[in-house]
Parts: structure tokens; C-alpha cells; sequence
């Protein structure tokens, strides 16, 4: 497999009531993230269109990344999830991992 797609299973999201955040997923960038054992590479999300989603992704919604080799069974990878903030408060932001070849 090469790419993963994420799919947004529960988000708090669109006037979610009193005391919950009002939170959308964006793409982001892939980045390099230093840590006390150096840096580690970290993969971007691109949120996935159509539909046009604006103001970010909400509940079934999905970003894919790509990584242009196959990942080995065993392997992992460091993924960049970026939320935006409409409204503050407690949140949820569940996701599903689907593998595509």
C-alpha cells in the first residue's frame, strides 16, 4: 500500500452545542519535527474534494497522504493531522484508517 486515506468518524463540528468546540480538519503540510532523538520526518494530510469544503472537513470527511514507496509490514508513519478552531471548548475528532493500494 501507498497511500492511507482518513476518514472523520465523530468531530465536533457546526454549532455543536454549549461547551463543545466547533473544530474543522485542513490540510496540512509535511514537515520535518525535531525531537530528543533528531528529527523526524512527518507526512501532510490533503483533505480530500469534492465537496468544496471552504471552511475545513467535518464528519465524513477524509484527507489522504501519499508516501511514494510501498510501507513494509511492520513500519509506521508519522502523520500531520491539522484541526482549525471556529469555536473553543471540549472536542471530539475520531477517524477511521482505510489503506489503498
Amino acid at each position: 500500500m501507498t497511500q492511507l486515506r482518513f476518514r472523520i468518524i465523530d468531530i465536533t463540528t457546526n454549532s455543536p452545542g454549549a461547551g463543545l468546540a466547533d473544530v474543522r480538519a485542513l490540510s496540512s503540510l509535511t514537515a520535518s519535527v525535531t525531537t530528543s532523538g533528531g528529527p523526524v520526518p512527518v507526512q501532510g494530510i490533503t483533505l480530500e474534494q469534492p465537496p468544496s469544503q471552504n471552511r475545513g472537513g467535518g464528519l465524513n470527511s477524509s484527507g489522504t497522504i501519499t508516501t511514494g514507496l510501498p510501507i513494509a509490514n511492520g513500519a509506521s508513519v508519522n502523520v500531520n493531522f491539522l484541526l482549525g478552531v471556529v469555536g473553543g471548548g471540549s472536542y471530539r475528532f475520531f477517524i477511521n484508517v482505510e489503506a489503498l493500494p
